[in-house]
């Protein structure tokens, strides 16, 4: 027997009761009143919906002498949706006045109630597949078992066949989910990469604080271009940033698992870095990041920095992530930092000056470098 929730129930009547003026009931299919314009009514057993599902008749009038402390006046009919009874809607009040509307009323609350099954039907779909995949992630195991890979196509998840692997991240994620507005757009935004996903025909999921996205098995060109397509997306419809981790692309990569912890380190450099898109085959000493305590970067900074003033940190922290970013060009870098050549090249002669270490020497850029990524992950969401 299909279920109608009371929620669903009671937005019905009261949807339907506005619109014709009328008190409005709806029975379950055992004839229990779930939802009323009549809230004292809710609970009772109503005897004509009662019949109407026994003995299966396709409509009951109560009439008056018919009434009784749970059964009202009025007119009543099955609600029959994939060919079952599922309850019954009553209108209540005299016959001349409410039969005219009891076909309409019983039409559009079947099709609400179809509606509502679908949108029931598919939330319940996609949390099992939303539980297969995280148990799909979190299992390192291979081979899979082929009770597991039946599961997967049940959901029409082809676990056998190659995906790669891309975690999206929202940048300021925390601040919108400070705000009431901020959490409808961070949900307006999940749906808009949950859509392009089901687009791209590969499973999606979301976690709270990122979004899993696995694509048929394609060239990382290939899939750059798919992934700067769903941030562009995002911008210019939402106005937000996001960024992208992405896998390794050396073939035989194992288990959907491995893919996953790749892709995870990978956005976890993007979030640094806030740049748009990293690849796991881009990293290098980042790979080994996320092994180092906390205390031991806050001791590699402060040995690296001990000579700066604190406050000058930060102002430093740009000036070197955009050495990196730029090659140590000091046009590229005096355009983005808004700084003219001359300031810059002082500044540059500064550091070495507080650390006793020229960034432009190249044995003393690995250093530097890892200071910058100590930093960036100390100060991560700051």
């Amino acid at each position: 027997m299909m279920y109608i929730s009371n929620l669903v129930a009671q937005s019905i009547v009261e949807e339907i009761g506005n619109e014709i003026n009328e008190h409005i009931n709806l029975m379950d299919h055992q004839g229990k009143i779930i939802a009323s314009t009549d809230e004292s009514r809710i609970g009772d057993l109503h005897e004509g919906a009662r019949r109407i599902i026994t003995e299966k008749l396709p409509e009951l009038y109560i009439t008056s002498e018919m009434e009784t402390k749970t059964t009202r006046m009025g007119t009543n009919l099955p609600l029959i949706v994939a060919g079952e009874i599922v309850g019954v809607v009553g209108v209540t009040g005299e016959r001349e006045r409410v039969a005219p509307y009891g076909n309409i009323v019983r039409k559009i609350t079947e099709i609400m109630i179809e509606d509502s099954i679908r949108r029931d039907a598919k939330r319940y779909d996609n949390r099992m597949k939303n539980r297969f995949i995280e148990e799909w992630f979190l299992n390192s195991a291979l081979p899979y078992s082929r009770k597991f890979i039946q599961r997967g196509q049940n959901l029409q998840i082809d676990i056998t066949r190659p995906y790669r692997v891309v975690v999206l991240h929202f940048l300021d994620y925390q601040a919108l989910l400070d705000t009431l507005e901020g959490q409808k757009l961070l949900e307006d935004m999940e749906t808009a990469v949950r859509q392009q996903m089901e687009l791209e025909k590969g499973p999606y999921l979301r976690a709270p604080d990122k979004q899993y996205c696995l694509y048929p098995d394609c060239d990382t060109a290939v899939l750059k271009d798919k992934v700067i397509r769903m941030i562009n997306l995002i911008h210019e419809k939402y106005g937000r940033e996001m960024i992208a981790g992405i896998d390794g692309s050396y073939e035989s990569k194992g288990t959907i698992y491995n893919g996953r912890i790749e892709a995870e380190k990978a956005a976890s450099m993007a979030l640094l870095s806030r740049e748009g898109i990293i690849c796991y085959d881009e990293l290098d000493i980042e790979l080994f990041l996320d092994e180092i305590s906390r205390e031991t970067m806050e001791e590699y900074v402060e040995k690296t920095m001990i000579r700066v003033p604190r406050e000058k940190w930060e102002e430093y922290a740009r000036i070197i992530e955009n050495y990196f970013k730029y090659d140590g060009s000091l046009g590229k870098m005096s355009e983005a930092l808004y700084m003219h050549k001359n300031t810059l090249q002082y500044k540059l002669k500064k550091l070495a000056e507080y650390t006793g270490k020229d960034i432009r020497k190249l044995s003393n850029a690995p250093s530097y470098y890892m200071a910058l990524l100590f930093y960036q992950n100390l100060n991560l969401g700051e």
